[in-house]
């Protein structure tokens, strides 16, 4: 699949998304934001994968969004922002019914770390520097403003937007803002080690994890539905079929 902004290609079942304008520093445009959308929609429709890893080409992840055509910004933001038209790209890809994957090289910043912040889990290179600093231009950081405070809560979340600071790794790990730290060149060693964890795990059991973590505080009717959902399903006999027969579970894919 073609695309101008990112790169996208597959590693077995791991679908790789890579920010790719390197001339603007992986800056975050209206057209790489539809693109990441329609990534989204490939994988969906792809039962081979399993699993997502978004980064960015050469040495960055993403300086943030692209101010250079301010009224270009401000059409992606809206159209990120709009839950209700199923078109968002942002909504795709928090969404997505496969795990999601960030592996930060290098910065992150305003727009950018908020990419990072989407997934459901993120690994940073031991050089990596991430920071929310849209009120340095001027503007919010509308998705970090949601969803940052569940990560690291309320005050430091507070004092990250406020500041603009760019923190380290090692930072960002120590306050639970990403799950792990790994050497620069070892990054990608380290999200597939991640994966290979996952990978034993029943792809359903992950989908509906996902789904009910994702709610919040408000989800345990959602977890009480799902749960007699997934006791009946075939991942549920695999799963117990394999631990009695002392072996490593065969998941069938949807």
């Amino acid at each position: 699949m073609a695309f101008e902004n990112i790169l996208y290609g597959k590693n077995k079942d791991v679908a790789i998304i890579k920010l790719n304008r390197l001339k603007k520093r992986n800056a975050i445009s209206l057209e790489l934001s539809e693109e990441i959308g329609k990534a989204i929609d490939a994988v969906e429709a792809d039962k081979d994968i399993r699993f997502v890893v978004l980064t960015g080409s050469g040495d960055i992840f993403s300086s943030g969004a692209d101010f250079s055509d301010p009224q270009k910004a401000i059409t992606m933001i809206r159209q990120e922002l709009d839950a209700t038209s199923g078109k968002s790209p942002i909504i795709k890809f928090i969404n997505c019914s496969k795990p999601t994957i960030a592996a930060v090289n290098g910065y992150a910043l305003g727009h950018g770390a908020e990419y990072a912040l989407m997934c459901d889990i993120i690994i940073a290179s031991d050089n990596a520097k991430i920071g929310f600093i849209g009120p340095l231009r001027g503007v919010t950081c509308p998705y970090a403003m949601i969803r940052l405070a569940d990560e690291v809560g309320r005050s430091k979340a507070k004092e990250l937007i406020m500041t603009c600071e760019r923190i380290s790794a090692e930072e960002a790990l120590k306050i639970g803002l990403i799950n792990q730290v790994a050497p620069k060149d070892a990054l990608m060693e380290a999200v597939f080690t991640m994966i290979d964890k996952m990978r034993k795990a029943s792809p359903l059991a992950i989908r509906y994890t996902k789904e009910v973590i994702n709610q919040g505080l408000g989800g345990y009717e959602l977890s009480a539905k799902i749960f007699e959902e997934i006791i009946t399903s075939k991942d549920a006999f695999e799963g117990a079929m394999a631990f009695l027969e002392k072996r490593e579970p065969k998941w069938e894919l949807d």
